[in-house]
């Protein structure tokens, strides 16, 4: 009699125990890429430079934002080494930008993104700060 109790409970006690398991966190490193400036084909960065230069807009070349300071210092060490230049970090509300370079065109920095790229940072975008 309690064997026929016992069965149809163990499987709701194994849903029961994969849900909890399933919504555990974990101390993983979160790597945010935040991209908020859109991505233009070279052609037309040459053709809108001159409008580009009367906006006076400065360039940098993001390679990665965290979430929290300490990620992002020990990430901006780690591209120190491969690019031999210290990356800037920029806070942009919660936000921790490592940045490299700064041009005042379009052009120069797109130049450096593929030099950044080359170096070991696929994911590397040219973005226009204030």
């Amino acid at each position: 009699m309690r064997k026929a109790l016992i069965y149809p409970i163990i499987p709701v006690l194994l849903i029961v125990t994969a849900l909890f398991s399933s919504c555990s966190s974990s101390d993983d490193e979160d790597i945010y890429v935040l991209r908020d400036t859109v991505v233009l084909n070279i052609d037309t960065l040459i053709k809108e430079q001159r409008n580009v230069q009367k906006l006076n807009l400065t360039f940098v070349v993001q390679l990665a934002a965290f979430k929290e300071l300490n990620y992002a210092e020990t990430y901006r060490e780690k591209a120190k080494e491969k690019l031999s230049v210290l990356p800037d970090l920029r806070k942009t509300g919660d936000i921790y930008h490592v940045t490299v370079g700064r041009f005042n065109d379009a052009k120069s920095a797109q130049d450096y993104l593929n030099t950044v790229k080359s170096k070991g940072f696929p994911n590397a975008f040219v973005k226009s700060i204030d």
